[in-house]
Formats: structure tokens, C-alpha cells, sequence
């Protein structure tokens, strides 16, 4: 008799022939749980203080937990010993051990634990609030990776229903929104389209006080692009494309994403393979990078070329449509979802420009994933093959992007030499949009180096005065960052308080921020929170900070968070 554990969502077992078992009282799938996710086997005495810290014999509550279990599941030999082990027979089955598999029938699967609220220690709350966001955010990528494939392999009805599924469950989360409208575009319901699109903009200016940002009414267009007056031929299309990656260089975003719609536009038209996945690409990639908001119209037209090269054989291109797919997943801190595109990439990539972009952000998800030395190791790969093939942007991103991940390591000489350099090379390809972040990080180093804040603080001040020329709210979230650590260098903590809250408002302004940047100004304003004495608001927002690190996979803020919310109730 094959039997399955369901803890996603409502709790159940789930026998063969139907039979369905009860267990009672929330605190025994509160211990199921907390057993099976555990990374390490828990000792009795862990569990019934964490379970039953009211209970006049806690360890009595928690055998009589087990033997409900045991009863239920008709395993008399489980979820036995001390440290307790679940010791389950191959016929039992847990939906929590697919989180992983491709298998996992991501429609059905729901919170952990579903609506329940066990009663219990604050140290179990704190672990279910954090497994609770962790495997939220698994699920939520999971859902949008495989709406996002269901478009690119054209099932519309499957992609329609996946969007529908996101949008449910996160109403308010402008990406699902994207994601629905997109698939009722290519799905040719174009009236329904629109018609949710109206709908969202009323719902969010309701609730949330402003409309949703224009990436959600110019996914509903029927087409990528405008139709120009007449048909034209491939070199048209070649054409349009150059135009529009002219036009993004030279910092023209608006034109150049245009130029690239109707290139997709006429591509299709045409029905030239190479050239609709290459215009594809250049169009997806465009999105994610030259404008703001747009990265998950970025994200389904990435899977598309990934899509049309994967079929035409041509490898280097499907890698470097994973690749981007992977940078779009590492920055909103869907982290496993992220790693499976890079492998991708890897596995199809082999000139050397392809696979400096692709350690790079291998390099870029590891280290916010909290693996320094692993991310270290792929920066370096990605520094060596930019520099074989004289790539100095790759070159420029790696060594900015990589200071950050020496910082994070304490190997501050190193990192401010990168970041020396790394100017150096803005400077001399007149790479001005890039500019602010490697300046913030060097004011950073300089900082932890005992560098006096009133000699930092001019060159913060350019750099923010420079991210809001350029309007990136993540250049303008680390630069406001980075004015605030010098306040709270000089005990300047209501300054700085100020400068994180303009902070988290410009890095939170756009759907597609930089998560593991979110993490931080979190992390940051809860500290300075408790030292000016806060500790209500102090723990409030490290409550958020522990919540975002969990769904994000930044596993080294969720400790540290963690033990930050135990300091905050003793």
C-alpha cells in the first residue's frame, strides 16, 4: 500500500483506496514538518521545547504527537529514536521531497503547512515563517518557469492556466500579472488582454494607491512591435536590429527597444529562423538590461529564443538566451531557478566571450546565494576568458560585480584593487551608466578600512546625483546605502535612518529590483534600529528581513536575521 504525505498546502495522508486518515491538532504537522525539513536529525528535548513550551510535560505531549503519526501513517517503526529519525519505508512518499523534481505538480502544492498556526516557541515561529518564504519562493519560480515555457513551446491553454494560478496566489505581485496578460496575448485573446489589464490597473490603484508600471499595458499589444507600412526583406530586419542596439548604446533605450520590436515583428512576417531568434534575443535581452520594469516581457521572450535556437541547432546563441534567463532569475533571487539556466548555458556554451558572461553571473548568483568561495572561483574564470577575447565590458561587470563578493569575504585589499581597476576601464570606454556602482562599493572598502566618512561622503554624493540622472533605482538604492554608512560611521543614526528609508524606497519602486540589495537595506535598517533603542520597530523589520532572505536564498542573512530576532525577544 503506497502511501503520500501532503504538507503543501492542507495537511493530509493519504492512503491507497482513499482512506484519509486523521491527525489531530496542528502541533503534530507542526512536528511532522519540522522532522523532515530538519538538515540535521533534532534531539527530543529541541523538539518538545520548540513544540510544547507551555505544555506541563512537554516531552510527553511530543511522544503522544509521534504515536498519532505513527497511527496514522500504519508505520509503528517510524519517526522513532533520539535524535528522532522518520525512518519511512519506500512506500511512503513526502511532496516536500519533489520541491526539486520536475515532477512536482506545481497547481496543486500550496503554503507549508497550509493556514495553520501552530502554537509555539517564538524559535519554531521564527523556522516556520522562514521555511514558509523559502519554499514559497521555490514554488513561485517553479510556477513561473514553467508558464514562461508553456509560452515558449506555444501551449497556451497550460500557460494560460499556470498565469491565472500566479495571479492567485500573489495578486499584487505585478510579474504574475504580466505573465497572464502575455499568455492571453499568444493565446490570441486579445479582448481578454486588455480587459485585465484595466481591471489590474483599477485593483492596484485601490489597494496599493497607484497603478502598476506600464511593462503590464505594453505586454497586451498583439504583436511585439507596431506594424510599419510595408513588408520588408531579411536585410531590413538586419538592419532594424543594428539600429536598435546603436540606439541602446548610446543610451537611447526607448528607441532602441523599438526598432527591436519591429525587427521581431518582421522577422516573424518573413518567417526567417536565424533571424527571429537572434532578433528575439537582442529583444529580450534589451528589456531585461536598457529599461527598467521589464523584465518579465524580458524573461518570455528569453525562453522563446532559447526556444528557436535549441531547434535550428544553433548553440551558442540557446546559451546565451539561458544565460540571460539566469541573470533575470539571480537578480530576483529565485536562486535554484537561476543555477538550472547557468548549467544550461555551460553545458551548450564554448567560445570564450559566451562563458565570460556565463561564469559571471554564475559568479553574481553564488555569491548573493551566500557561497562566496565558489563564486570567487567563477568570477575569475569569467575575468580570464573576458580578458582572452579583449571584452572590456565583461571585463568592467565581472570586477565590479566580483568586488562585492571579495568585500563579502573580508579581503578588502583585493577588492579595492578590482575596483580601481574596474574605473579605470569605465573611464576609458565611457561606460558612464555603469559608473555609480563600482564608486559605492570603493567608498564601501574605504570605509571598513577606517577611511574617514566627511572624505567618502562627496563621492557617494556623485555618485547618487549620478544614478538619479540615469534613473536605475538600484544604482540610486546602493549610492542612498552607502551615504547612510557613513552617517552611522560618524553615530549620525537618525541620518542614516533617513538615507536607508530613501533607499528601500527607490530599490522596492520597481518589480524588478535587485533582491539580494533589498535583503541588505533590511538587514541595515534593523540594526540601526536597535541601536537607537527601537526594539518593537527593530524586530518588526527583521521580521521582513528574515522573511525576504528565506524566499531569496540568501542563507547567511537568514541566520544572521534569525539570531537577530532572538536578541530582540530575550
Amino acid at each position: 500500500m503506497k502511501t503520500k504525505i501532503k504538507l503543501l498546502g492542507e495537511p493530509a495522508i493519504l492512503h491507497d483506496g482513499g482512506s484519509h486518515p486523521p491527525v489531530r491538532g496542528h502541533q503534530a504537522w507542526a512536528l511532522l514538518a519540522r522532522v523532515l525539513l530538519a538538515r540535521a536529525p533534532l534531539d527530543r528535548r529541541t523538539l518538545a521545547l520548540e513544540l510544547f513550551p507551555e505544555a506541563a510535560d512537554p516531552l510527553g505531549a511530543l511522544r503522544w504527537c509521534l504515536a498519532s503519526l505513527r497511527k496514522a501513517l500504519d508505520c509503528p517503526q517510524c519517526l522513532g529514536g533520539d535524535p528522532i529519525v522518520h525512518d519511512f519505508p519506500g512506500h511512503i512518499d513526502v511532496d516536500l521531497w519533489h520541491l526539486d523534481d520536475g515532477d512536482l505538480d506545481v497547481e496543486a502544492a500550496g503554503p507549508l503547512l497550509g493556514g495553520m498556526e501552530p502554537r509555539s516557541s517564538p524559535e519554531f515561529s521564527t523556522w516556520l515563517l522562514v521555511e514558509r518564504e523559502r519554499i514559497a519562493g521555490l514554488l513561485e519560480a517553479r510556477l513561473r518557469q514553467e508558464t514562461i515555457r508553456a509560452m515558449a513551446v506555444a501551449d497556451h491553454d497550460h500557460a494560460v492556466r499556470l498565469a491565472e494560478l500566479g495571479v492567485r496566489q500573489a495578486p499584487f505581485n505585478e510579474g504574475g500579472h504580466i505573465l497572464l496578460v502575455k499568455s492571453l496575448v499568444e493565446a490570441g485573446r486579445h479582448e481578454a488582454a486588455l480587459a485585465h489589464v484595466e481591471a489590474t490597473e483599477k485593483l492596484f490603484l485601490a489597494e496599493l494607491g497607484e497603478k502598476p508600471s506600464p511593462a503590464l499595458r505594453s505586454v497586451a499589444r498583439r504583436t511585439v512591435s507596431s506594424p510599419p507600412g510595408g513588408i520588408a526583406p531579411g536585410t531590413f530586419v538586419q538592419s532594424l536590429m543594428q539600429s536598435g542596439l546603436a540606439a541602446l548604446a548610446a543610451g537611447a533605450a526607448d528607441a532602441g527597444i523599438d526598432c527591436l520590436r519591429r525587427a521581431v515583428n518582421e522577422a516573424e512576417k518573413i518567417k526567417d529562423g536565424p533571424l527571429l531568434t537572434k532578433a528575439t534575443f537582442e529583444l529580450g535581452t534589451a528589456l531585461v538590461h536598457a529599461i527598467r520594469g521589464y523584465d518579465d516581457e524580458g524573461a518570455i521572450l528569453l525562453r522563446q529564443s532559447a526556444e528557436l535556437a535549441q531547434r535550428s541547432g544553433t548553440a551558442q546563441m540557446a546559451a546565451a538566451s539561458f544565460r540571460e534567463l539566469g541573470y533575470v532569475e539571480a537578480l530576483a533571487g529565485r536562486r535554484p531557478a537561476a543555477a538550472a539556466y547557468l548549467a544550461k548555458a555551460a553545458e551548450l556554451a564554448d567560445d570564450p566571450d559566451n562563458l565570460a558572461g556565463i561564469h559571471a553571473v554564475i559568479g553574481f548568483n553564488l555569491i548573493d546565494w551566500g557561497r562566496i568561495a565558489e563564486g570567487l572561483d567563477h568570477y575569475m574564470q569569467s575575468l580570464d576568458h573576458a580578458r582572452s577575447v579583449n571584452n572590456r565590458r565583461r571585463e568592467i561587470w565581472t570586477l565590479g560585480l566580483g568586488a562585492r563578493g571579495l568585500i563579502a569575504a573580508d579581503r578588502l585589499a583585493e577588492a579595492d584593487a578590482w575596483l580601481v581597476e574596474c574605473l579605470r576601464l569605465v573611464d576609458e570606454q565611457r561606460w558612464i551608466a555603469f559608473r555609480p556602482w563600482p564608486a559605492v562599493l570603493q567608498s564601501e572598502v574605504r570605509l571598513r578600512q577606517q577611511g574617514a566618512p566627511e572624505a567618502l561622503r562627496p563621492r557617494l554624493e556623485e555618485a547618487f546625483a549620478l544614478s538619479c540622472q540615469l534613473g536605475d533605482p538600484c544604482w540610486e538604492a546602493a549610492a542612498a546605502r552607502g551615504l547612510a554608512h557613513s552617517y552611522e560611521a560618524e553615530n549620525q543614526l537618525a541620518r542614516a535612518m533617513d538615507w536607508l528609508g530613501e533607499a528601500r524606497r527607490r530599490c522596492f519602486r520597481e518589480t524588478d529590483g535587485y533582491a539580494a540589495l533589498q535583503v541588505e537595506i533590511l538587514s541595515d535598517m534593523a540594526e540601526i534600529s536597535l541601536k537607537q533603542g527601537q526594539k518593537g520597530s527593530a524586530d518588526a523589520i527583521a521580521r521582513q528581513w528574515v522573511a525576504m532572505a528565506a524566499r531569496t536564498h540568501m542563507d547567511g542573512h537568514v541566520a544572521r536575521a534569525a539570531q537577530f530576532i532572538r536578541g530582540c525577544s530575550a
